[in-house]
């Protein structure tokens, strides 16, 4: 997927490559998943028809239901067995999750950066949105868990189609540590969080995902119905990064940022270190099974 040298290339131009590149192959499966997550009225049916046409992704779910994960006595032979026994809520996890994670196979490791360290990443922010979502405000957090998964999408799509610019980008961002949106916008005219947002936009993903992949690390930029929705995207890609699940080289923003959105949701030191916990002890268990491993 790489290309030849081109930091001019636009936004738009940028565009045009991912419909005619690999990243555009999840595009329906992604779509879909997150019409079901957002609509009501949406039934196991929806998804046993989304899963039954995708048969890597039908296998993927049999193994999970299978391992010893869900530690069952007996043998899961079809998908609607799968979604019993899952539950409907983590099964739309365990498809957004298999199919976002077929980005990040391969790739050049450089200064510290790989697909594999951004997919970590991107897991972890996921888990600490989700969990947020669910033990402080009751909510199921299926949007915060999809947003935690695809906000860094901008920068995936940079490795695979300005391969080269962006190889040369982390090697600077080593030699001169900043905030990755300055050095991106000073090489490419824009950074990763205008790239996920135009995607988003573009695949006609719901107006709460598109901006929290759009301005998570800018939420005030965000629109005000979404802006907490956003901040909670921000407090875990941010504490995330500093609990060792970064992916390049950067200076954090300054922590009052942080303990001013902490606020801003009424959310707890102590809460959002429990959190820090579980996720961490969640990803090492999702690790060593290796069930949703990219």
């Amino acid at each position: 997927m790489d290309t030849e040298k081109s930091p001019n290339v636009s936004l738009s131009g940028l565009l045009e490559r991912v419909e005619i590149s690999a990243i555009s192959s999840i595009k329906g499966t992604v779509s879909a998943i997150l019409s079901i997550i957002n609509d009501p009225g949406a039934g196991f049916s929806d998804l046993i028809q989304l899963i039954e046409v995708d048969p890597p992704l039908t296998a993927k779910i049999l193994r999970v239901a299978n391992s010893s994960y869900y530690a069952l006595s007996r043998t899961i032979s079809d998908v609607q067995q799968a979604l019993i026994w899952i539950g409907s809520d983590t099964l739309k996890e365990i498809i957004l999750t298999q199919k976002m994670s077929e980005l990040f196979q391969d790739g050049t490791s450089i200064c510290g950066y790989s697909r594999l360290q951004l997919w970590r990443h991107s897991l972890a922010v996921a888990l600490f949105a989700k969990t947020v979502y669910r033990r402080e405000f009751g909510e199921k957090g299926n949007n915060a868990y999809a947003a935690g998964l695809m906000h860094d999408i901008g920068v995936i799509v940079e490795d695979q189609l300005l391969h080269r610019d962006f190889m040369l980008l982390m090697q600077t961002m080593e030699s001169a540590p900043q905030a990755l949106s300055v050095a991106e916008s000073s090489l490419f005219g824009y950074d990763h969080g205008r790239v996920g947002r135009a995607l988003a936009e573009s695949w006609n993903f719901p107006s709460e995902l598109t901006e929290g992949i759009g301005f998570h690390h800018d939420p005030e930029s965000a629109g005000e119905e979404h802006r907490l929705f956003v901040k909670a995207i921000f407090i875990a890609d941010y504490l995330m990064f500093e609990q060792g699940y970064g992916y390049v080289a950067m200076p954090l923003p300054e922590r009052e940022i942080l303990q001013q959105y902490v606020r801003d949701l009424g959310l707890q030191g102590y809460a959002l270190r429990l959190i820090g916990e579980l996720v961490r002890d969640e990803l090492e268990r999702i690790e060593q099974k290796g069930y949703l491993s990219a």
